[in-house]
């Protein structure tokens, strides 16, 4: 409140309760529209205008406030605090500067023209896609203002909006859009923030913006099940389902892709106790039934959206093995014999197959998870990354002819092997690469032009020979000579990062890096969703594999070897999920 306060109460979207301010006070009067249950509340605020009574420094923090006013979407309130002629160049949609303020730095004020100057720290930005990009610079944004018959206002400003973090986690939603991969076969998410519409409830904000489609990251990586042109006519509720109604039906073949891409992308509204159903213009999907989606079709249609129960691998002894239920490991009979001591970090692949590296680092092995099978030699190369498989059944690694130089490789069942294209990777050591569970999201870890490491995600686009990472970006920077000792994707969104100092961060392109825990004995982590691995070693030698218990946030001792869970010289090491 104040002279250049936000009107505020805490209201639901599309809910029965809004806020109208008259004079120095607000009241709250009912809405036509009734209570929605896919909305959530959130803090409703009216911008005020400017009096011609404010300082220049009021009135700037007036039009910062009037930006951060979701029921003046058009900010037409915000316009008010401009000139004639800078309102007209003004673009509140070019953009979002995420900031921390730390101070105003006022010009002396003369008669006519002053400059006010928001000094802070900018955190984060939101693209026109909804893209959010953390960052962090110095903010030192000035606004020049000029004095007329109705007091001073706005003649200069940097375009688009500027939000605090608090203005942006009361004006934004946040939201994971789902599409299809390039085979049509799996999910993969976008996630992005939304601008809260007042007027409509959050289900029918998110199912407009992914008709919209992807972001400009996966824009060449993702197809999405509904016709070019499709538009939302509206999403309601009836008898325990939520209702989409769109002005076009989907080609029969893309039923399933779509009941999947909505289930997805709405469960996180629903909490996943709600079926959906699609009409079109109103009427039936078919002419004489309904098309009805089950709550949690999208885990049908990509089991990987929740895995279930997935047992991890693990070595020891030379051996590969398989951990139960009951924390005791059975082996797993590989190829023409065991991993023996020359093959190491194992990954498994969705079809039965595991891949090695060989102890020198210059071969990577392939073998069925079957008696019988035999070794094959997948890549040869100077210096080999540790494998990772695809969900395509695909496997990659990265060949480092020198200290300045990383080739990415992939190849298939067919045997052939491809380069990568990916220029950014090509005058960079690369200690490791990981593709994520979607298959369309990847992870590096390189030394940067200063010999710092760094990880990287990016994005997978195109098949076989036309394969390429593009827009590849830093999620984690290992300052001060510090090292990067492993990655492993938790699921298509988020990133484990296992620094030098064993300090344990989550990662994402979208969110500034949390730190979860360390232990200076692990060396290697892999996980799937909410089980998190790791191998360690303690001072003399001795391997065990641990687990990351979330209740008491503590690593606890994975494997019972012979009913112990002490540390072996030859003990379990190097865990690995599926496609982990």
């Amino acid at each position: 409140m104040g002279a250049v306060g936000l009107v505020a109460v805490l209201t639901w979207s599309g809910a029965a309760c809004s806020v109208i301010p008259t004079g120095d006070k607000a009241i709250a009067v009912d809405n036509e529209r009734k209570s929605n249950p896919l909305g959530d509340p959130y803090a409703r605020v009216i911008a005020m205008p400017p009096s011609p009574s404010w300082t220049a420094e009021e009135v700037v923090t007036g039009f910062r406030a009037a930006m951060a006013s979701v029921d003046d979407p058009r900010r037409e309130v915000a316009r008010k605090y401009l000139t004639d002629d800078f309102a007209g160049k003004w673009n509140p949609l070019s953009g979002v500067t995420v900031y921390k303020q730390e101070e105003y730095v006022p010009a002396q004020e003369g008669e006519k023209e002053t400059r006010v100057t928001l000094k802070g720290t900018v955190t984060a930005m939101i693209d026109q896609d909804g893209r959010y990009w953390p960052k962090s610079t110095t903010l030192n944004e000035p606004f020049t203002l000029v004095k007329g018959a109705g007091g001073w206002r706005i003649s200069s400003a940097p375009d688009g909006l500027m939000l605090s973090e608090a203005d942006v986690d009361r004006a934004y939603l946040k939201v994971d859009l789902y599409f299809l991969d390039s085979a049509w076969k799996g999910l993969v998410a976008d996630q992005v923030r939304v601008p809260i519409d007042p007027s409509s409830n959050f289900a029918k904000t998110t199912v407009e913006r992914l008709l919209k489609g992807p972001s400009s990251l996966l824009r060449k990586a993702v197809n999405s099940a509904f016709r070019p042109g499709t538009e939302l006519i509206d999403v309601t509720t009836d008898d325990n389902r939520v209702v989409v109604d769109l002005t076009k039906p989907v080609d029969s073949d893309r039923i399933a892709p779509m009941s999947a891409q909505l289930a997805a992308t709405l469960s996180g509204l629903t909490n996943g106790g709600w079926g959906f159903e699609i009409r079109v213009n109103g009427e039936l999907y078919y002419s004489d039934t309904a098309l009805q989606i089950a709550a949690q079709e999208q885990s049908d249609f990509d089991p990987w959206m929740t895995p279930g129960e997935v047992r991890p691998y693990y070595l020891a002894g030379g051996a590969l093995w398989q951990l139960g239920n009951d924390k005791v490991g059975r082996q797993i009979q590989v190829g023409e014999g065991e991993m023996g001591d020359t093959r190491i970090r194992p990954a498994i692949s969705n079809q039965g197959q595991v891949a090695a590296l060989s102890k020198d680092r210059t071969k990577v092995s392939v073998a069925p998870l079957t008696v019988g099978g035999k070794w094959q030699d997948r890549f040869t190369g100077h210096d080999l990354t540790p494998p990772s498989w695809d969900r395509y059944d695909t496997l990659w690694t990265v060949d480092r002819p020198s200290d300045h130089s990383s080739t990415v490789l992939r190849t298939g069942n067919d045997g052939k092997q491809y380069r990568v294209t990916v220029p950014d990777l090509d005058t960079v050591y690369v200690k490791a690469l990981k593709v994520a569970r979607d298959g369309v999201h990847v992870a590096v870890v390189v030394k940067n032009g200063t010999g710092e490491e760094e990880v990287e995600i990016g994005t997978i686009v195109g098949r076989g020979g036309d394969t390429r990472i593009t827009d590849l970006q830093s999620v984690v920077s290992a300052d001060g000579g510090q090292t990067i000792k492993d990655i492993a994707w938790k699921d298509g969104k988020s990133l484990y990062v296992l620094t030098g100092k064993s300090e344990l961060l989550e990662a994402s392109v979208t969110d500034e890096p949390k730190s979860l825990a360390s232990n200076a004995r692990i060396e290697t982590i892999t996980a799937l969703d909410g089980s998190l691995l790791a191998g360690a070693v303690d001072d003399n030698g001795n391997r065990q594999v641990l687990s990351w218990n979330r209740g008491s946030a503590k690593w606890e001792a994975m494997v019972k070897e012979g009913g112990s869970t002490d540390f072996t010289e030859k003990g379990p090491s190097s865990p690995a999920y599926p496609l982990g």
